[in-house]
């Protein structure tokens, strides 16, 4: 049967990848497997789904908060379809932490040839949903039974849509797209909440959006402020927070300083003189950008 892909979302690696923390990837639930790709789509890893042996997601509060033993056996109050004997990875070292993030991560356990492995992935903000959790776990469940067709007893696999003896349509498959078109529902709610957001917006770039907004200044300086941070190679940035407290007054009376959130750093700062003019842009204690002259770009 062709693969067919139920759902595709990018999420933040934590561990289990053989890529760096923090760098951006997709998982994909198929027919057949549980996928991670890279960003250009390109299998990391694909799990089938009767090699899944557990899925849970679990935020670093009650990883912290609850005691050791209870963590042991996989028993945590908010873990969502994780059973007993989860496996954490580097997770259990979030225990000796004590200050609380509010992350919530994706666990998947799986098997290799007997062996017991554990990917991590970041699951803030709704990335990773109930909805779609439901459907991953049914697939995991049918996958492993031996099922066979109401009609003539003929047995098949999770993957067929109908019986290849008697062309009966099989209902294990049907609930699982009803799971699927309630993802299809959601996913096509939000296209359409960025389509409002981007009319409102004027069509601007997501990057000018943030600027305008953050910095409290009209589209036409956004964007200029943008095409500076554009000519030091920094076309795409997740957020801007404003940071008055620390960065305000640091290059001069009225100027403002701005933390820029990256796919490699949350710490990009941005200063601003009291006309809303770019001063300088700064990374790891180094000039990117200054006075009107590109420094060095971001490769």
């Amino acid at each position: 049967m062709k693969e067919k892909i139920f759902y595709s979302k990018e999420v933040k690696h934590y561990e289990g990848l053989g890529i760096r923390e923090g760098a951006s990837c997709i998982v994909r639930l198929t027919n057949y497997e549980l996928q991670f790709c890279d960003i250009k789509k390109r299998p990391i890893l694909k799990i089938n789904l009767k090699d899944i042996s557990n899925v849970a997601i679990i935020s670093d509060k009650e990883l912290i908060e609850k005691d050791k033993s209870v963590i042991g056996r996989g028993i945590v109050g908010n873990v969502l379809f994780g059973g007993a004997g989860l496996i954490l990875g580097g997770l259990s070292g979030l225990q000796k932490k004590q200050i609380i993030q509010n992350i919530d991560y994706l666990v998947v356990n799986y098997k290799v040839n007997g062996e017991e492995k554990v990917v991590n992935v970041y699951a803030n903000e709704g990335v990773i949903d109930n909805t779609f959790m439901k459907a991953l776990n049914y697939a995991v469940d049918i996958s492993k039974q031996e099922l066979k067709c109401p009609k003539c007893g003929a047995v098949y696999n999770f993957n067929d849509y109908k019986c290849k003896n008697c062309g009966t349509v099989l209902k294990d498959t049907k609930k699982l797209k009803v799971f699927v078109g309630i993802l299809v529902s959601v996913i096509l709610f939000f296209v359409l909440i960025v389509g409002i957001a981007l009319s409102v917006g004027g069509g601007n770039p997501r990057e000018v959006n943030i600027i305008s907004r953050v910095a409290n200044v009209d589209v036409d300086k956004a964007t200029e402020i943008n095409n500076i941070l554009e000519d030091i190679g920094l076309d795409e940035f997740d957020d801007m927070v404003a940071d008055s407290e620390i960065l305000d007054g640091i290059e001069g009376e009225g100027s403002k300083g701005y933390r820029i959130r990256t796919d490699f750093s949350d710490n990009v700062i941005l200063y601003l003189d009291s006309n809303n003019n770019v001063i300088c842009v700064r990374f790891a204690d180094e000039d990117y950008y200054r006075n009107g002259n590109v420094l060095k770009k971001f490769e």
